[in-house]
């Protein structure tokens, strides 16, 4: 039985008449290793030179018998004729880089996807102009494979691996145009079936690194550094810690979006991370009425933030100056979590509290209240945990 014809194999195979593919043969010769396609004409039997291998590819052989399959079941000749060729030829000198492609595709997706943050963006375009167009920027769209996809990805799938993840999601959802515009067949960025065959699990190479956070009973101690709340860093950084929120969601907040009679803090959608089309509700506990009620009304921003991701980077560095930790100011939602579990706080209620989903789709679509009663007394004794070293007094 004939060795089956593989991109792994066909290199070495011996000498002899191999098929590989519906009348495709590959002829080993000596040093001669060449593709020829087979075909009937009245009766007769006829061979078409497709090409030696250091012309042409298994891959690129396979793609010529396929067309001249289907020039045959159509009655056209094998070969093309002077005016085909040129049709085609202009033809593909409308199709677009990949570059000028994705750059155009990237602008829907930003719209179609809604990013709301900017860095969303910025970023797809670093990765790109850093990995993706001096790799395949100039290569026709309609010429991208799997082995262009795996050129990019590979040099820097071990060493940044988070990196090469959001890249390869980019190009999926890129790719995606194109074979929707009919520019390629099969999106050669998928992983599942793909990829997967050529690059090790992400798993196995990714190193997840936490955000850094502080023990209670140093942020108890530390405390002190943030009083007294008299500006508006030490205030934002309060607030932050005594919502567990994220900064992205507490620095951009708007004195229009608290209720002080019911107590509620109501953060909408456009600031939600998990992109859920309904405000996220968070119960005030005493201290943080107490702090909101001595911040200074100068205009619709309570800490006068509008730059989320720039305050975002200062507030660490101003952390890290004024308690000479390397904690983060995402670790204090960990330190929540943490004394959240060792006070046996309902799993369900400690997730609200940090606004992560609980449960898989079947269980979210019955538990759909956001347990904002039960969530009251666990921010307020969070809130009396973090100031149990320090004493309660007016902001």
């Amino acid at each position: 039985m004939k060795a089956k014809v593989t991109l792994k194999n066909y290199l070495t195979l011996p000498d002899g008449f191999y098929t590989a593919a519906p009348n495709l043969l590959y002829v080993v010769r000596g040093n001669t290793r060449r593709f020829v396609f087979r075909y009937m004409v009245d009766g007769k039997r006829r061979d078409k030179s497709i090409g030696p291998v250091s012309k042409v590819d298994l891959t690129q052989a396979k793609s010529t018998a396929k067309e001249f399959l289907g020039r045959l079941a159509s009655g056209l000749p094998l070969t093309q004729s002077t005016k085909e060729r040129l049709a085609e030829e202009y033809s593909r000198a409308e199709v677009p880089s990949f570059k000028s492609f994705a750059e155009q595709t990237i602008e829907k997706i930003k719209e179609v996807k809604r990013w709301r943050s900017n860095k969303t963006y910025a970023n797809t375009v670093q990765y790109f102009n850093s990995y993706v167009y001096p790799v395949i920027g100039n290569k026709r769209i309609d010429e991208i494979k799997r082995a262009d996809v795996v050129a990019v990805l590979e040099p820097i799938w071990s060493a940044k691996n988070q990196t090469a993840l959001k890249i390869r999601t980019r190009l999926e959802s890129i790719l995606a145009y194109a074979v929707n515009e009919g520019y390629l067949e099969f999106n050669c960025a998928l992983w599942k079936g793909n990829l997967d065959q050529y690059l090790p699990p992400p798993s196995k190479v990714r190193t997840v690194k936490h955000h850094i956070s502080m023990p209670l009973e140093e942020l108890q101690e530390k405390l002190k550094c943030f009083l007294p709340a008299n500006n508006r860093t030490r205030q934002l950084i309060l607030f932050t810690i005594l919502t567990a929120c994220r900064v992205g969601e507490t620095a951009g907040a708007k004195w229009s979006e608290f209720n002080f009679e019911e107590r509620v803090w109501s953060i909408p959608p456009e600031r939600r991370k998990d992109s859920k089309p309904y405000p996220h509700r968070v119960p005030l506990s005493d201290q943080v009425v107490e702090l909101l009620n001595s911040i200074e009304r100068k205009g619709e921003y309570v800490f006068a933030v509008r730059d989320t991701l720039g305050s975002k980077y200062s507030l660490s560095v101003l952390l890290k100056r004024m308690t000479g930790t390397t904690a983060t100011m995402h670790g204090f939602r960990s330190t929540f979590r943490d004394w959240a579990a060792e006070n046996e706080i309902n799993d369900s209620v400690a997730e609200k509290c940090l606004m992560h989903s609980v449960g898989n789709a079947v269980f979210q679509a019955y538990q759909r209240s956001d347990l904002l009663e039960l969530r009251r007394p666990v921010m307020q004794a969070w809130a009396d945990t973090v100031f149990a070293l320090q004493p309660f007094r007016k902001f």
